[in-house]
């Protein structure tokens, strides 16, 4: 090879990057400007609402106090409500992936597949986000702005944050007592049926001595009733008329809290009969060994 040959191939050499130079600050400069997923600062005090669209199907979350949301005319569990903004808040800075709108369909995030999440307050739209597919490790999740080509990966709580159905929002709290106002508590389990009653610091079981230590572990487990999840509504008279174990828990002034248990194959069904707690004619499901916490055989707090 001539020298002159050798001498073109370096020029064309140098050429190229230049030009690939060039292109790469070009595309930094774009990306820095037009390309950044700037998202707005809010809490729950700037929000009334909150929605997840995708398709003809809709979750909206109302705001009803500054501690109460509520979900499709049902009460809202605070905390789920909390982890939307704390997903927003995360402080990893989204990766810029793709900038064509051929790339939409793939990563989830057109119109049709993507899930919409909307925030509101006072009126005026606060926040539009599309979210679409999860990335591979699961941990990411490909977002894009309505109106911008721009997509961009998301590393955080985002996509945990709001895919779920609506039982999935829903405040599974069936009841929340105080031990130490507790004086008395009749529990039905089966044929084993008893009393357990206060007299000062001293508690007894149908009249006879208590396991003190067994007695403290079974209040502190009535602090907060949790449901595994809800009944389905076909299942709701059935659970009313086929009580199997009854709750029924006594403070200084009467009746504070009646749970009614119907035994299924695969657990629990669980309504309110008197008291407070829950949402009134809601039932609720909760496993075996949980139901077997509220309501425990007698021979376990016995001395």
């Amino acid at each position: 090879m001539s020298a002159k040959h050798l001498k073109l191939i370096a020029v064309g050499l140098v050429v190229l990057l230049l030009l690939w130079g060039g292109s790469e600050l070009l595309s930094r400069g774009s990306d820095s400007v037009t390309g950044s997923l700037a998202l707005p600062a809010l809490s729950q005090t700037d929000v009334d609402t909150i929605s997840v669209v995708k398709g003809t199907d809709s979750i909206v979350l109302a705001k009803q106090s500054p501690t109460a949301w509520s979900v499709s005319g049902h009460r809202a569990a605070f905390a789920a409500v909390g982890e939307v903004f704390q997903a927003l808040a995360d402080t990893a800075r989204p990766e810029l992936v793709a900038q064509a709108p051929s790339s939409f369909a793939r990563l989830g995030v057109d119109s049709a597949a993507g899930r919409w999440l909307r925030l509101r307050g006072g009126g005026k739209p606060l926040l539009e986000l599309i979210i679409g597919t999860r990335a591979t490790d699961f941990q990411r999740v490909y977002v894009r702005r309505p109106g911008d080509t721009h997509v961009y990966l998301w590393l955080g709580r985002l996509a945990a944050a709001v895919d779920r159905p609506v039982d999935g929002w829903r405040d599974k709290r069936i009841a929340a007592l105080e031990p130490d106002s507790i004086v008395a508590l009749d529990v039905v389990r089966g044929t084993d049926r008893y009393a357990l009653t206060r007299s000062g610091e001293r508690w007894a079981l149908n009249g006879q001595a208590t396991d003190s230590a067994a007695v403290a572990r079974y209040l502190e487990r009535l602090k907060t009733i949790t449901a595994a999840g809800f009944a389905a509504p076909a299942a709701v008279d059935s659970a009313k008329a086929r009580a199997v174990r009854r709750l029924t828990v006594r403070g200084a002034h009467g009746v504070v809290l009646t749970l009614a248990f119907d035994s299924t194959a695969s657990g629990f069904l669980v309504h309110h009969v008197a008291g407070a707690g829950g949402e009134g004619a809601t039932v609720y499901r909760m496993n075996v060994w949980d139901v077997d916490g509220v309501t425990p055989a007698s021979r376990s707090l016995k001395k």
